[in-house]
């Protein structure tokens, strides 16, 4: 599966192999969705760690030291919530990619 995630918070440049308006329209629709996936399927520990290490880039070992839990417990938090957002995104990615194809078809034809 694709780490949607990672991708967005670490790798601006990347385009799945789309054009760059594509890409661009991606970018923009994930950071209005993610924020809501965050926010709503997670639970509040999954959000306090996934926050810290995706907006404030902070370590493991520097999470689990700030919320006193363990650094396996802090992985397993991160990791359960990344599939969590991963598989959210998988779908917006899907629905984004056939609105922009459809929308193309649409303006090949005028």
């Amino acid at each position: 599966m694709v780490d949607f995630a990672d991708e967005f918070y670490y790798n601006l440049t990347s385009t799945f192999g789309e054009s760059e308006d594509k890409a661009i329209a991606r970018r923009k629709a994930f950071s209005a969705v993610i924020p809501i996936i965050v926010d709503n399927e997670l639970t509040p520990r999954q959000s306090t760690c996934f926050k810290f290490k995706y907006l404030e880039n902070k370590t493991q070992d520097e999470i689990a030291s700030q919320l006193k839990l363990s650094q396996p417990t802090v992985s397993r938090h991160i990791n359960t919530a990344k599939d969590i957002v991963n598989n959210n995104l998988k779908y917006c990615y899907l629905a984004l990619s056939k609105g922009i194809d459809e929308y193309d078809r649409l303006n090949t034809l005028c």
